[in-house]
């Protein structure tokens, strides 16, 4: 009996079954074995199963500034011991996206292994033209840019969201701005693979958002910026604004609906300067500067709920051997280990320095990444989840 005979076959289901529990990078590489497995592999079904049992949380997306002028997107891995002691896994800008030099695209966040990248054009310092594209980095493949939106009322802030629509099966670009005619927030909505910015949004009445989160991160099915809920105008002063009025408004991707949640009942008194909003772990972290002098850093635990924030870090800055630092920007986390006791913080005002801080014993350690300066960072996970419109 010949060898190809006495070789057990292995049924369909049986050979999707073992394949859904590969990581993304074998996967990628064990679509070049046959014809099936290379249409299995892109199958949009088989692609949702294998995120289904896929660890999540496991990179994070950086957006760097190499050398001072062209932007990286590299991810940061998680599961090594020391991340930044490895090379990044880097794709650039032209090389990964196929975008020519004069394009300003930039990262606004990641899910499910998608990126979504806004391009932007500014006339006199206004914002006059918006588009969008979205890009899965480990496929190295990208959607066509979506539909421009134009002209929003000579805006010059704008915030940004994007996240996934379980309930749909839709990915969405949120864009909201002030519309200087009526003095009133207004939203669009891009889904992946559309046509058109739809230009409503069930939030009849958006909040004042805050000049300083710009990009709402994703948790939870929802987008979230900092806000000021007694207040429906573009212009505030931050002297002014009291800790009673700032909020996170929460808008529901699946609805289309916004909600507020409230800030952590220990913050007190309002920061001197405007506070961030970031994900880690996939928890909704609040961060910002205290007198000065310290770095302070909440978790919500349970998304929504109040009583469920904790705070997991205050340093101070000589504790980070930050010397003589004022703080211009605020420290970026990064991430955050699994069990929380490394941090990860980025400090552009130092330029390619990045901190490792270990809040159990105190521990500190710059690192500095060569010719790199770290703007922006996003969770992320590689997956097989293509963007629109799926390959043939």
């Amino acid at each position: 009996m010949s060898l190809r005979h006495s070789l057990p076959v292995l049924s369909p289901d049986l050979i999707t079954e073992i394949l859904s529990w590969l990581p993304v990078k074998i996967l990628v590489r064990l679509r070049c074995v046959c014809k099936e497995w290379k249409s299995l592999i892109f199958d949009p079904t088989f692609a949702k199963l294998h995120l289904q049992r896929s660890p999540k949380h496991t990179h994070t997306l950086l957006t760097l500034l190499h050398n001072g002028t062209g932007t990286r997107f590299p991810t940061l891995d998680h599961s090594v011991h020391r991340p930044l002691e490895h090379p990044f896994s880097t794709v650039s800008e032209d090389e990964g996206l196929g975008v020519t030099n004069h394009e300003n695209y930039h990262a606004i966040g990641s899910a499910n292994g998608l990126v979504c990248l806004i391009g932007t054009k500014y006339q006199d310092e206004y914002l006059k033209e918006i588009c969008s594209l979205f890009w899965n980095p480990t496929l190295r493949l990208r959607s066509e840019k979506s539909p421009t939106l134009y002209d929003m009322s000579s805006n010059y802030l704008v915030h940004l969201g994007f996240g996934y629509d379980d309930s749909g099966d839709k990915y969405k670009v949120v864009v909201v701005f002030c519309d200087h005619t009526v003095g009133k927030w207004e939203g669009r909505v891009h889904c992946m693979g559309d046509s058109c910015w739809r230009n409503t949004l069930a939030c009849p009445d958006f909040p004042t958002l805050l000049g300083g989160t710009l990009t709402g991160p994703f948790v939870n099915g929802s987008v979230n910026w900092l806000a000021l809920n007694n207040l429906n105008c573009h212009r505030y002063k931050w002297k002014e604004v009291t800790i009673k009025v700032l909020v996170i408004f929460s808008l529901d991707l699946r609805k289309e609906t916004g909600k507020y949640i409230l800030l952590p009942d220990g913050i007190g008194e309002l920061p001197e300067d405007e506070p961030e909003l970031a994900v880690l772990r996939g928890s909704l972290c609040l961060s910002y500067d205290l007198m000065k002098t310290h770095f302070v850093l909440w978790e919500m635990r349970e998304f929504g709920v109040r009583e469920s924030w904790t705070r997991l870090v205050i340093v101070s800055y000589v504790h980070l051997q930050l010397d003589d630092f004022v703080p211009e920007w605020p420290l970026l986390p990064m991430c955050l280990s699994e069990n929380r006791d490394v941090l990860v913080l980025a400090c552009p005002q130092a330029g390619s320095e990045v901190i490792m801080y270990h809040p159990r014993d105190g521990r500190v350690e710059h690192i500095v990444l060569p010719n790199n300066q770290v703007w922006y960072a996003y969770e992320h996970m590689k997956s097989l989840v293509f963007p629109h419109p799926h390959p043939h």
